[in-house]
């Protein structure tokens, strides 16, 4: 064997070794492109998830507003009726029943709350 020849199995065996690692490189890219896309589309779905729950949350809440609102023009409407009255009360018993009606607001005005509060948790903690 010349000098030549050796050379030349030697390169051959060179851009063997070095095609091998290339391929390896590429596999290893491959994959972990592979990976990486599985993890961007687990977590797109996952915003996809969280922004459709914003938004049933954001209803939930106009909901909740709406309701609260006219519960407090009907408790409103219920205070002007009580001061009414108690301007036209004279006797203890006239005043003894509007003490028991500002409590029957007051206690009105405590559930209402506790009740949308309830709601909001029960349309929004599934």
């Amino acid at each position: 064997m010349n000098l030549i020849n050796v050379l030349k199995i030697g390169a051959a065996a060179a851009a063997l070794i070095f095609a091998y690692w290339i391929g390896v490189q590429n596999g290893r890219d491959s994959e972990e492109l592979r990976s990486a896309r599985a993890q961007i589309s687990a977590l797109n779905a996952a915003l996809e998830e969280h922004k459709a729950r914003q938004a049933n949350d954001a209803v939930s809440l106009a909901d909740l507003r709406v309701a609260e609102s006219r519960a407090r023009d009907e408790l409103n409407r219920m205070r002007q009726q009580l001061a009414s009255i108690e301007r036209m009360s004279k006797t203890n018993a006239d005043q003894e029943r509007n003490r028991c009606l500002r409590l029957a607001i007051r206690g009105r005005e405590l559930l209402d709350r506790a009740n949308g509060a309830i709601k909001f948790c029960e349309q929004n903690h599934k």
